[in-house]
């Protein structure tokens, strides 16, 4: 999650009494040196689920915004004008508000997130609204700093202030665009999961209907990306989900399907098996004999295959979800 901070912009001039850039930089100085602090803060919970890893950085930010905050507060109006010491205190407190309860209750939600695909989705929304509060109060700041230059003859030269507003700004947009890209990667990588949960307690019945499900939503994935733009010309977040969908897809029309085949000839095993020694050796027919050798050959069979498979899917999902990974951390790395 990326936020606008307003800070102290270098300054030239022509003419305005030294008063006046001394009682800006006296408003904005205390913004400024948390700069960097939320920055940093914001770039490490930016992608997957990072708050909790710097859940004593969030606790030493707000400390520092209600200390810059008491520090505001005792400021003067400058000539009858309080609106840039005001918009000041707001941003503060709206920053103070945004670490302390919206990033409180996304801590909360991180840590159950991956449960469901609609958690996830409220995770990622949650996030993205504590940046759109944090931005709008950088905004208006911003516009009372401008405001309050333009009344007192000060000439604003944005140069490093401006060059990382931007930055930041595009970095808000980064995010929007992962977390749209994220949500597709996210729903079918829960779906193969669901797949493998049945699969472990072998039901069958749960396995095809989740099997159907990963093929539906590992298609939809392709069509969505397929209508995605690359983000300021780099595709790596595409490239990457459509690799993972390919992957879930062909999981779902071949890997799953052969590993079903096995549970299902070890079931018609287990019954063969049941039927063939429940019979007395001497009244074993030819016919129960030769069903219960078939359906051992078979299951056999399917044990190869199926461990065949499994070693293989296995591989190929660890390359597939490291790709993912790097691919992010590339995007994030040049974007953000």
């Amino acid at each position: 999650m990326l936020c606008a901070l307003s800070c102290a912009m270098f300054l030239a001039f022509t003419s305005y009494s030294q008063s006046s850039v001394e009682y800006m930089n006296s408003v904005l100085e205390p913004i400024a040196e948390l700069k960097k602090e939320t920055w940093n803060y914001m770039k490490a919970v930016t992608k997957g689920k990072g708050a909790r890893k710097v859940e004593g950085k969030r606790m030493e930010l707000i400390m520092g915004l209600k200390n810059a905050k008491r520090e505001v507060a005792k400021i003067s109006d400058y000539k009858g004008d309080d609106n840039l010491r005001t918009e000041a205190e707001e941003y503060l407190g709206m920053s103070i508000t945004v670490l302390e309860e919206d990033f409180g209750k996304i801590l909360d939600m991180e840590d159950i997130a991956e449960q469901s695909y609609d958690l996830m989705e409220a995770y990622l929304l949650a996030k993205e609204k504590a940046n759109d509060k944090l931005q709008a109060a950088g905004d208006e700041l911003d516009a009372a700093q401008r405001t309050f230059a333009d009344a007192n003859d000060i000439t604003l030269v944005e140069a490093e202030s401006d060059k990382t507003s931007e930055k930041i700004k595009k970095a808000g947009k980064a995010l929007r665009y992962y977390n749209e890209i994220y949500l597709i990667f996210f729903k079918v990588y829960k779906q193969e999961a669901y797949v493998i949960d049945a699969q472990n307690r072998q039901d069958v019945m749960a396995m095809e209907q989740n099997i159907n499900t990963l093929k539906a939503d590992a298609e939809a994935g392709l069509e969505k990306l397929a209508a995605l733009e690359a983000f300021d010309g780099d595709k790596t977040l595409i490239a990457a989900c459509k690799e993972a969908m390919e992957f879930y897809l062909d999981e779902a029309e071949n890997t799953f399907p052969a590993m079903l085949n096995f549970y299902l000839a070890k079931d018609n095993f287990d019954k063969a098996k049941e039927t063939f020694e429940a019979t007395k050796k001497k009244d074993r027919t030819q016919k129960v004999v030769d069903k219960y050798n078939n359906a051992g050959k078979k299951y056999n069979e399917a044990v190869g295959e199926f461990n065949k498979v499994n070693e293989s899917s296995n591989d190929e999902r660890g390359d597939t979800l490291k790709n993912w990974n790097k691919s992010v951390d590339k995007f994030f790395s040049n974007h953000a």
